[in-house]
């Protein structure tokens, strides 16, 4: 008996990883796709898919504003690297849930190496980009 409960939990905590694993994926692909539109100035396509946690707070011209001005100096990403990734039920001032915290280095053109921090939220069934800090 001990070794079929020691299989059914090994089976467990495979299932538990591999579906980790694939909320990972998911959410970092969300993250990258969101990125690559604020990259290639398309803020009002990053704002459609985010998260409502952004999107009620801010329109898309002042997500545009807001993210212009803080990457104003540094010119077109050259280069972007995760460095980790952590996840998260609950986040300050947000609704319990599940939250990925993808951290990127980045480069910019103007030599100007910064720390991305992307936050995708699981909405339904579909990671959606919550918040985004550089610095």
């Amino acid at each position: 008996m001990p070794k079929k409960i020691a299989y059914l939990l090994s089976i467990v905590l495979m299932t538990l990883s591999a579906h980790a694993h694939s909320n990972s994926n998911s959410a970092e692909a969300a993250a990258l796709a969101w990125l690559e539109a604020i990259d290639n100035g398309l803020y009002e396509k990053a704002w459609e898919s985010s998260s409502p946690l952004l999107q009620i707070p801010l329109s898309p011209s002042m997500l545009e504003r807001t993210i212009g001005a803080a990457r104003r100096d540094f010119g077109p990403v050259e280069s972007r690297q995760r460095l980790r990734v952590t996840s998260e039920r609950s986040m300050p001032g947000a609704p319990y849930g599940d939250y990925m915290i993808f951290t990127f280095q980045t480069r910019f053109a103007n030599n100007a190496r910064r720390i991305e921090t992307v936050t995708p939220h699981l909405d339904g069934d579909y990671w959606r980009v919550s918040g985004y800090y550089v610095q």
